[in-house]
């Protein structure tokens, strides 16, 4: 399942690039992406939780947790999921730039993992 945990530090570097800018300085960041500066906690909220799949995902990929793939790829495609639709449902146009990113993370994942589990029963 090699290449399947290569794709955990895709996932870990862009959930750390958008995570931690959100958290530390987000009034800065989210006017770039068609969002309103606000004083409200959703922002870091946001920033947190992003870090933390950061750190979830590279420990998948350090400690090879092989069983926690497929958990990835759902929670991942369900994020998808809801930035797509948030996006389709009028919300800032750079929803759609980040669901991208998302998807392919998830489309990347998933053909590996198929292919590898594949490889792994045959």
């Amino acid at each position: 399942m090699k290449r399947t945990l290569n794709w955990q530090l895709y996932v870990s570097g862009y959930t750390l690039l958008f995570g931690l800018p959100l958290l530390t300085v987000p009034n800065e960041v989210i006017p770039l992406l068609g969002f309103k500066v606000t004083g409200e906690p959703w922002v870091r909220l946001a920033g947190m939780f992003l870090l933390s799949l950061s750190y979830i995902s590279f420990g998948i990929y350090r400690e090879k947790a092989i069983p926690m793939l497929s958990y990835s790829i759902t929670v991942r495609a369900f994020i998808f999921v809801v930035l797509l639709s948030l996006a389709i449902g009028g919300h800032p146009p750079f929803l759609y730039a980040i669901a991208a990113i998302v998807g392919i993370g998830v489309v990347g994942s998933t053909v590996s993992y198929v292919a590898e589990k594949r490889i792994s029963i045959a």
